[in-house]
């Protein structure tokens, strides 16, 4: 494990600690628990409609039900960041963190290290929301991940296949309360499918579900792809599949997630970040799909929908500044 030149480091970081394991990258801020920001939901001051009817809505505090695929969805929408809010959100040198816990179940606060501080007013709009839609939310987790970098032309911001967040694979028995999750970015946002998705005959012991959703998009041929427009704050759950979309010209992108799971979903993953403004001590381990050696569902399927981006399609791990894989989904 390494550390970063303190030099480099953004106000509010003592460290960067860089960590690595089956060819994966990390750098982990250690973050200075001095001057915290609180962040307390006011859901009275939230004007945003709760859309009832809307499956994203009525799956909030349902179990895991791999037949709720098969309804299409989009992410609700809680609406567009404003020119000032936009400007504060994108300020350079934000600091990269994956799925640090801001709360904990039965807090009804949020705290985030004074790093992150650019991120506060965000972050409040989604609370403010959060706390009117979601009556349990006493009993959930929230975790932020910020990404902000520039992204080359004919790439991803963040490489991935088709996918939704918050899948429960075969490690999750019994099945959990679902996911949900807030997301913005200020350019190239998200892709959605909004289509059924069916997953008769898969074996969560044996596939590798997210090829699958690669296959019945290029199925499609992305006829159902559909996007938010940029800084447009959206709330999507667990069964709304997506994918990153690639930029046509050199693009620096600012992008937060913040996700809501329950009691029992601890992320424990070896490089998620710490949260020193909370009494815990998770042991961190070495998690990533590829160690559960899933299969596709259809082995006849084109090689780029059943490999991960940063293997060739043969199944081969790339060669080293080699372009990623990218999932054919349309045919032309």
């Amino acid at each position: 494990m390494e550390s970063a030149d303190e030099k480099t480091l953004a106000p509010g970081v003592l460290r960067v600690e860089r960590l690595s394991y089956r060819g994966k990258h990390y750098d982990v801020p250690i973050f200075d628990p001095s001057e915290p920001l609180v962040l307390r939901p006011e859901p009275a001051r939230c004007t945003v409609h709760v859309p009832a009817e809307e499956p994203v809505i009525r799956t909030l505090n349902s179990t895991w039900d791999l037949g709720q695929f098969l309804v299409p969805r989009r992410p609700v929408s809680l609406g567009v960041l404003s020119s000032e809010e936009l400007a504060v959100f994108t300020r350079p040198g934000a600091v990269r963190i994956l799925d640090m816990p801001i709360k904990f179940p039965d807090l009804a606060e949020y705290r985030l290290p004074r790093a992150l501080a650019q991120f506060a007013p965000t972050i409040q709009r989604i609370i403010d929301f959060e706390h009117k839609a979601h009556s349990r939310h006493g009993e959930y987790y929230a975790y932020l991940t910020i990404d902000q970098r520039p992204v080359q032309p004919n790439t991803l911001h963040r490489e991935a296949p088709c996918h939704v967040d918050g899948f429960q694979g075969a490690r999750w028995q019994p099945k959990c309360l679902t996911n949900h999750t807030y997301t913005v970015s200020d350019v190239l946002p998200t892709a959605y499918y909004p289509q059924p998705f069916d997953f008769s005959g898969l074996d969560e012991t044996k596939h590798d579900f997210f090829w699958e959703m690669n296959a019945q998009v290029a199925d499609t041929d992305e006829r159902f792809r559909w996007q938010p427009a940029p800084a447009e704050l959206t709330l999507m759950d667990c069964y709304c599949v997506h994918r990153g979309v690639e930029a046509d010209a050199p693009t620096f992108r600012t992008w937060l997630r913040l996700s809501f799971e329950e009691r029992r979903r601890v992320f424990d993953r070896l490089g998620n970040a710490h949260n020193p403004l909370f009494d815990y001590s998770w042991e961190m381990v070495e998690r990533d799909i590829e160690q559960l050696h899933l299969k596709a569902w259809r082995e006849d399927s084109d090689p780029s929908l059943r490999v991960f981006p940063w293997q060739q399609v043969d199944g081969q791990p790339l060669p080293p500044g080699a372009p990623k894989t990218k999932p054919k989904l349309r045919r032309s």
